[in-house]
């Protein structure tokens, strides 16, 4: 059957359907536990159930079944209403397999007197896909709010099935304490560890203070006392995101408020302004401190609902129902066109955290994005703009490679805000991009997923992203790449800290080790030709920013990878029961400033964790690293873990060089009698390098 062939034929059971509701909603009533409810109590007595929600849900097949991803969307998430909270998303889907084809059977059977049950089934099972497979999430997402984020959960997901996403929701209503929800929100970021999490306190019903605040605000008499509790309020966010930032390093998409919903009498009297005088100074207000509390917090991204209320329309626009009544009427759902364009800003959040949560270098081309014109033709038109924020980019830790099919004496740099120090790789030759974009992976020793290319032009950007496997690409007239790399600051792989400003220098003198070591061959002849120098010392309050940013990034030298939040850091630098031992690395290109750390449970005398940034690899400093610590803690046994992942194969044998024996899976020890292990010959005396 054709893609035209399976529409109409979707079409005509839609119509069919139709048609046919009563039919439809009294078979799941028949199916009880086998159907949408799953027999559940909680769905309401029978004559509340089928209107509430089984006629609604009827409805939006009918809709999906007719071509539209909005009913689709709704529907498939409805029907995951009354599945058991305790399965997981595999499970569920599993479960969803069992039950279905039955049900299906049964459907197709309603119509089967106007179209063969064969042909009914196939656009039933297509739809029903979207609960019966399950794939690995690209992202984890939770929200925490009311019920905007039920219609912008089910909305979401259904825009991104080629790129899985799995959504969790903190439900709170006004009738909730907050002390609760704040207990509720520690514990499921702890166990869900999410990648992004949305935080809306000031939408719907929204959190208590707020309500009764914007209720006051609508009388002519409480709107002073209404703007009064706007710092209460604008602390509330504060708080909420310091339980969160606890616990977790998550980017925290933060709302300020858009005046949606619109009461009820100015719903129906389009004459009257949306919201009162009071609460318009309300809504100003909150704006304003929820900015400045996104604008003082690393890691945060602001979702200002304001301009997508005016964009849509307006509030009495946006807030009203996705649905048209008559065909979806209003039941236990109830969509609103809010949830839907809320559902693309996340859409687009997650673009750019795929596209950049995870890199570290920025492949840049030169004439046409940069610039406008081929500067050796003659005079071009910069674009300022973008030339800043690439450096300011830098300056928080990202690698800029100078990538362009170009004569090199042709550029001007006295013209630009970049001078070239600020490319860590000049590759700027006739070379096929493809062949230079593999030369920079192999001389800054990064995964090529760790790569971005921006060249404006398409054919360049095929054929790195095809040659190139892993490698991902910008177009710089999109409105999206701007946004994109003005929201890489707040995604994991941007720091502020003093190692990620000088990260471009670092790598530069990396990519010249590399290179001389390629004229050596003798190994330890090689090492001595680097005049290589390490320091091992207790980490202190300065480290603490370094240590947490190996603790968080380092995948590849890791022994157990065991993430820490800034909290959990802070804990173990002040708990006396462990010792943090960091390491400097220095030779004769430079200092590479920290790059190791080793924690070592002083109680159970066990190496907790050997951690090494990829850069430092290659030299003997673990060895080192792990020869000074065991010094430093003193005479005794020593056990420790190795937990192997996909990523860290480079630190699989550590404890096996360093002497250590495996006593069982995975596990190390190190008798009181056995050697202990030498600092590599190539190593001069431990020397103060690259503190801080």
């Amino acid at each position: 059957m054709t893609l035209t062939e399976s529409r109409d034929v979707s079409a005509r059971l839609a119509a069919l359907l139709a048609e046919r509701i009563e039919d439809v909603i009294d078979l799941w009533e028949e199916l009880g536990e086998a159907g949408p409810t799953f027999g559940s109590p909680v769905a309401g007595r029978a004559e509340e159930r089928r209107e509430r929600y089984l006629r609604p849900l009827a409805r939006v097949l009918v809709g999906a079944l007719s071509g539209s991803a909005d009913h689709a969307a709704i529907y498939l998430d409805e029907r995951r209403r009354y599945a058991s909270a305790e399965l997981d998303a595999s499970g569920c889907a599993a479960e969803f397999g069992r039950r279905l084809p039955g049900e299906l059977g049964r459907l197709a059977g309603l119509v089967a007197d106007r179209l063969p049950v064969d042909l009914a089934l196939e656009p039933l099972e297509q739809l029903h896909r979207g609960l019966t497979e399950h794939r690995d999430p690209s992202a984890r997402v939770l929200f925490i709010g009311d019920c905007l984020f039920v219609e912008t959960r089910a909305l979401l997901v259904a825009r991104e099935p080629a790129t899985p996403v799995d959504v969790r929701h903190i439900f709170f209503s006004t009738r909730q304490q907050l002390a609760e929800v704040n207990s509720a929100i520690v514990n499921e970021v702890v166990a869900y560890r999410p990648d992004v999490v949305g935080l809306s306190l000031f939408t719907f019903e929204g959190v208590p203070p707020f309500t009764a605040a914007w209720r006051a605000a609508a009388a002519p008499w409480g709107a002073p006392g209404a703007t009064r509790s706007v710092a209460g309020l604008v602390e509330l966010v504060r708080e909420t995101i310091e339980n969160i930032r606890s616990v977790s390093d998550a980017t925290i998409v933060v709302h300020a408020p858009g005046g949606v919903p619109v009461g009820r009498w100015r719903r129906r009297l389009g004459a009257l302004p949306e919201h009162s005088w009071g609460q318009r100074r309300l809504l100003r207000a909150l704006r304003a401190g929820v900015r400045d509390v996104v604008a003082h917090t690393t890691n945060t991204i602001l979702l200002d609902e304001g301009p997508v209320v005016a964009a849509a329309g307006g509030a009495r626009r946006i807030g009203g129902p996705l649905f048209d009544p008559a065909d979806v009427p209003a039941g236990y759902f109830h969509t609103t066109r809010l949830g839907a364009r809320i559902a693309e800003e996340y859409a687009g959040v997650l673009d750019d955290h795929r596209l950049l949560a995870r890199a570290k270098v920025l492949l840049v081309d030169l004439d046409n994005t940069l610039w406008a014109g081929v500067m050796g033709e003659g005079a071009v038109v910069h674009d300022r703009e973008l030339q800043r924020l690439l450096l300011r980019l830098k300056q928080a830790g990202v690698l800029l490679v100078a990538l362009s099919k170009n004569d090199p004496q042709t550029i001007r740099w006295d013209e630009l805000e970049l001078a070239p120090e600020d490319f860590v790789l000049h590759q700027i030759n006739w070379v096929p991009k493809p062949d230079n974009v593999s030369q920079a992976v192999a001389a800054l020793d990064l995964a090529a997923s760790a790569f971005v290319l921006l060249d404006d032009n398409p054919v360049e950007r095929a054929l790195v992203t095809e040659q190139v496997p892993g490698v991902r690409a910008m177009d710089p007239a999109a409105p999206v790449t701007r946004r994109a790399l003005e929201r890489w600051f707040e995604l994991p792989s941007t720091t502020q800290t003093a190692e990620a400003r000088r990260r471009t220098e670092m790598y530069r003198e990396a990519a010249e080790r590399r290179s001389a070591l390629s004229q050596t061959h003798d190994y330890a002849t090689m090492m001595r030709s680097l005049r290589l120098r390490y320091d091992v010392r207790p980490a202190g309050p300065q480290d603490r920013d370094r240590v947490l940013e190996l603790v968080q990034r380092t995948n590849q030298f890791n022994t157990t990878t065991q993430r820490r939040s800034a909290a959990e850091v802070d804990d173990l630098l002040a708990d006396e029961r462990y010792g943090v031992h960091v390491a400097t690395l220095g030779d004769r290109f430079g200092d590479l400033g920290v790059v190791a750390l080793a924690v070592f449970a002083r109680e159970r005398r066990e190496l907790d964790a050997v951690i090494m940034s990829c850069r430092a690899m290659g030299f003997g400093l673990e060895i080192a690293l792990v020869s000074r610590v065991l010094a430093a803690e003193g005479p005794g046994p020593v056990t420790a873990t190795f937990v192997p992942t996909e990523r860290n194969a480079p630190a699989a044998d550590l404890f096996a060089r360093a002497g250590f024996r495996e006593v069982g899976a995975h596990r190390w020890e190190l008798s009181v009698d056995a050697d202990r292990p030498v600092v590599p010959e190539w190593f001069g005396r431990p020397s103060g390098v690259g503190g801080r």
